[in-house]
C-alpha cells in the first residue's frame, strides 16, 4: 500500500474521532478560527482542502462563506455532506480531492485556500512544494493562503498530557517526531499514520519564493498544548479568558515551542 493509500484509508477509519478531535483539541480550533476571522475578508470564496469531516468548512459556511470542501478521504467527505444537512448549510461543494493536483480549477479562482491538513502527512518535500504551489495558483492576488503543519515536538507535548508513565514504550516515537521530522505507520504500535513535522523555526523559510508575504505564524495551542484538556474542564468564563489569553500570545516563541500545531497564514502577491 502506498503512503498516499494508507493516509487515506488511516481517515476513512477515523472519521468520528476526526470529528471529535477538535472538540478535545478546543484550543486549537478556537485560537485558529480566531485567526481566520482576523484574515478573511467577507463573504469570501474558499477552498477548503484537506478539511477532514469539515469542521472548519462548515463554520465558515455558517458564517456567510462560500466553501468548497475537499478531501482525501471519501468518508470523510460523506460526513461533512451529512452533516451539513443536519445543520440546514449548504456548502458550496464537497468532493474528494488531492491537494498536490487542483487541475481541474481556474488559477486565481478564489479569496482563500485551507490546506490545514495535507502538508501533515506528505513525506516528500517535493509533495508539500506542490500542494503550496497548487494552492498560490487557485488563490485570488491578494488572496490569503492558511497552512497548517505538526511541530517535531507534538509527540512530547501529547504524551506529556496524555500518559507521562508511558515514555518507557513511547520514546523512540517521541524521538522519531523529533530527531527524524518524520513518522511510518508501524502495525505494532499504530501510533499514527506517515507523517512529517517541522521544527518551528523553519517555517517561514518554507514559503520563501512561493509568490506569499507572510502576515502570521502563530501555534494553534498557543503556549499550553500540554494544559488542553485540564482547561476544557473549566466553567465557560473562564475557558473564553484563556482562550483569548491564547490568541494574544499564539505568535510568540513561547507559543510556537508550546503547540502541537502550527499555521502560516500569507497573502498572494497582487
Amino acid at each position: 500500500m502506498s503512503e498516499i493509500d494508507r493516509v487515506r484509508d488511516f481517515y476513512d477509519r477515523t472519521v468520528e474521532d476526526e470529528w471529535l478531535r477538535l472538540e478535545r483539541n478546543w484550543l486549537e480550533f478556537g485560537v485558529t478560527k480566531a485567526f481566520l476571522n482576523r484574515f478573511l475578508p467577507p463573504s469570501a470564496t474558499i477552498l477548503d482542502i484537506g478539511s477532514g469531516p469539515g469542521r472548519y468548512a462548515l463554520d465558515l459556511t455558517a458564517a456567510g462563506h462560500a466553501v468548497d470542501l475537499r478531501d482525501l478521504s471519501g468518508q470523510n467527505v460523506a460526513f461533512a455532506k451529512k452533516e451539513a444537512q443536519r445543520r440546514g448549510l449548504r456548502l458550496n461543494s464537497a468532493r474528494p480531492g488531492d491537494a498536490r493536483d487542483l487541475s481541474d480549477l481556474p488559477d486565481a479562482s478564489y479569496d482563500a485556500v485551507l490546506a490545514l491538513g495535507p502538508l501533515y502527512h506528505l513525506t516528500s518535500e517535493d509533495d508539500r512544494r506542490r500542494v503550496v504551489s497548487e494552492a498560490v495558483r487557485v488563490m485570488k492576488p491578494g488572496g490569503i493562503g492558511v497552512f497548517a503543519f505538526i511541530s517535531r515536538f507534538a509527540a512530547a507535548h501529547y504524551q506529556l498530557k496524555t500518559d507521562p508513565a508511558a515514555i518507557e514504550t513511547r520514546r523512540a516515537v517521541i524521538d522519531d517526531f523529533l530527531y527524524e521530522g518524520r513518522h511510518r505507520l508501524k502495525p505494532e504500535t499504530d501510533f499514527f499514520v506517515d507523517a512529517h513535522f517541522v521544527d518551528p523555526a523553519e517555517v517561514s523559510a518554507i514559503f520563501s519564493g512561493t509568490g506569499l508575504e507572510q502576515r502570521a505564524l502563530f501555534g494553534a495551542e498557543s503556549m499550553m498544548a500540554q494544559s488542553e484538556w485540564r482547561l476544557a474542564a473549566l466553567p465557560a468564563a473562564a475557558r473564553q479568558q484563556w482562550l483569548d489569553f491564547a490568541v494574544s500570545v499564539a505568535e510568540t516563541p513561547a507559543a510556537l515551542y508550546g503547540s502541537e500545531h502550527l499555521v502560516f497564514v500569507g497573502t498572494k502577491h497582487g
